[in-house]
Formats: structure tokens, sequence, C-alpha cells
């Protein structure tokens, strides 16, 4: 509980004390009785808060109220309403906080500067899975479909690119050649786009649960191989009529050698650890920390804010520093200044801006739960 959390309770705790000795006086009074002297109200006419409260602290300690009985002081219908605004007020950092962002944001930027090194372990343990025989029997399984295709104009290293069925979001296009038994694909011959069919030469798939499995199947095998798939969208670009646009998609996919390129293993899987990571890191500090307190891991508003602050925190630093690489290594490289976007953290910055619509809402979900100024209780006392 913060301290103005601390400092609500307290006024609230003094004041319904002291109402209680008022109606207490008045009873006694009304029976006939001489009620016993009340202390004097040494606060102004209109305090401020900061008053009112150093008045109540002082009238606290002559008077030994050192208990605070919220219970009493409000009704239940009260007491929720006021657990409902307290759990919507925002939970400042502490040293804690700023440490565990620290941390995480440190090992989040050495994943980042280390990209590659890391990447090429990945690609080495995915690569290693090629040799299981459930990964082998996935390959054979996927052979002689339409859409691994390879003939003229469509062959090459970066064959998977210039192929709609290697594409991740371009599922339907996929089932449909496999459905169909037919490759469709687009081949540009200097600057003229000529849509290429080719069928007859593949394998049957009889219905669409079979061609899934098949497609699921295919693109498992290919993600584990050394150019592993295109980055989702690739086939778009190279389908446009925009030679720049079609040559980067090749050329940032081709790589300056086998699997150096940009790919859904060094675009997706090998920045998601470091995301992860830090997801790890910062939730399991807030947690932790809840259960120190309260004995139970289960977080309220309040923390749940907290903790999606300092996740956008972590992972905006380490967004930064992604694009600090990326802008670097482009004045840097002479040539294929594309192959700098390979160390963009595409993972960070989706989650950066999940959380940062996430820490908005939080925002205006405080804004309009905020209690009323004091000035403006007591103009409305006055009116």
């Amino acid at each position: 509980m913060s301290s103005m959390d601390d400092t609500v309770d307290r006024n609230l705790d003094t004041l319904s004390r002291r109402l209680a000795e008022l109606e207490s006086a008045t009873d006694t009074a009304l029976a006939g009785g001489v009620p016993d002297r009340l202390p004097q109200n040494d606060t102004a006419a209109h305090p401020s808060f900061a008053e009112l409260t150093a008045a109540n602290d002082r009238l606290r300690a002559q008077r030994g109220w050192t208990d605070i009985d919220l219970d009493n002081a409000l009704t239940p219908e009260q007491r929720a309403g006021f657990d409902r605004w307290r759990a919507r007020q925002r939970s400042p950092w502490d040293r804690d906080d700023v440490l565990a962002v620290g941390f995480a944001t440190v090992l989040g930027v050495a994943a980042l500067w280390y990209d590659t090194a890391i990447d090429g372990a990945v690609a080495q343990g995915l690569g290693a899975t090629r040799k299981t025989g459930w990964m082998r029997a996935w390959e054979r399984a996927g052979k002689r479909l339409p859409i691994d295709y390879t003939g003229p104009g469509f062959g090459g290293r970066a064959h998977r690119v210039r192929s709609p069925g290697h594409d991740l979001v371009r599922p339907f296009e996929a089932l449909r050649q496999i459905r169909a038994g037919e490759f469709r694909g687009v081949r540009w011959e200097y600057g003229d786009k000529h849509d290429v069919t080719v069928g007859g030469r593949f394998r049957e798939v009889d219905s669409l649960p079979e061609a899934l499995v098949l497609w699921a199947q295919h693109l498992a095998a290919d993600l584990v191989t050394s150019m592993s798939l295109p980055m989702p969208g690739s086939s778009w670009l190279y389908a446009l009529d925009n030679r720049a646009l079609r040559t980067f998609a090749h050329e940032v996919y081709l790589g300056t050698s086998a699997g150096n390129g940009l790919n859904v293993r060094s675009g997706l899987l090998t920045p998601s650890l470091s995301v992860i990571t830090t997801e790890v890191i910062l939730r399991t500090h807030v947690h932790a920390r809840a259960c120190a307190a309260t004995g139970s891991a289960r977080l309220d508003e309040r923390e749940q804010a907290r903790r999606s602050e300092l996740l956008l925190a972590a992972h905006s630093l380490v967004g930064l520093a992604s694009a600090g690489k990326t802008l670097g290594r482009m004045i840097v490289l002479d040539d294929r200044k594309s192959m700098a976007l390979r160390h963009v953290n595409v993972p960070v910055l989706l989650r950066m801006g999940c959380l940062a619509v996430q820490v908005a809402h939080d925002r205006r979900a405080r804004s309009k739960a905020a209690a009323q100024d004091w000035d403006e209780l007591a103009a409305n006392l006055l009116e």
C-alpha cells in the first residue's frame, strides 16, 4: 500500500472516530446527561488536504488512535466503492522496479548485440532436428507438393520467396494450390509480369484437412533448414509492379550466404528470445513481490498496471537499441544496406505496441475513476 493510501485511510478513520464521539455526546445530552468535553478543532476554516492530514495525525497521537478500522468508518457500499477507487490508482515504481527493468534491459541489449551469433546457434539447434525420425517423416510427407515448384524462373537458393505457398500469411492460396495440384506464381522478365500456372506433375490431395496437415509438415521441414522460411508477406512484395520492392524482398531473404538473410528464424524466432527473457524476468519480479506482500501471486489492478509499465519500459529500451544498431549498420555498410534490417527486433516492436495500448488504456481508466479534488469537495459542501 502506498503512502497516499495510508493518508486517506488515516483521515477516514479519524473522521469516523470523531463522528462517533459527536454522536455519543449528542445522545448523552439528549438523555439529560453531561457529555465529556470534546477536543478543539485546530484546523483552519477551509484546510487543504495536507493541513487536514496534519491536524488529524496530531489528534491521533494525542488520543492514542493507532489502529485503522475502515469497516466501522465506511458502510459496506462505501467500502466497496473506496476499494474500487483505490484499486485503480497508479502504483509508483520503487528502486527494486528500476533495478529489475535495468537488468532485463541489459540482457535484452546483450542478446541484440550478439544476435548473429545467437541466430547461428538457433539455426544449428533447429538443423539438428532434421536428423530425427519424425522430422524426416514430415519431410517425406511434404514432398511433391506444387508449392515447392522450382522450374524456370522459380529456382535458386531463394526460391521460397517466389512461392506463395511458403508465405505464412497466405494459407488460403497455399491450400488451394495443394488441393488443385497446381502451382501458381509470378515471373518477371525485363519488367513484364507473367502469371505462371504449372500442373499435372504433383501429388493429389483429396481433402482440406489432409492438405492442411501436409502444408504444416512441409513448412516445418523447411523451417529447420539453413534458409528457413521467408518473412511473412515476402511473396506479396515480390509480386508487386515495383522493381525496388521485388529486389528488396529477394535480396533480404537471399542474404550474403545461406541462412544469413532475413527469414522467419532470424527475424522472428531468434529475436523472440530477448522478448521472452524480459517477460520472464519482470513478471517473476512483480508476482514475487505480490506474493511476499500478500501471500498470493495474484495481482490487483494497480499491480497489473505497474507490470505493464515495467514491461513497456524494458521493451522500449531494447527496441531503441535495435533501431540504433539497424541504423548504424545501414550507415556503415557500403552495399546491400537492406541486410541491416535483419537486426530489427520485430517481436519486441510488436510487443511494445501492445503494451503502449494497454498502458494508455490504464491511464484512461484511472482518469475516469479519479476522485474529486479537495477544493471541489469544499466548494460542494458550501453550496
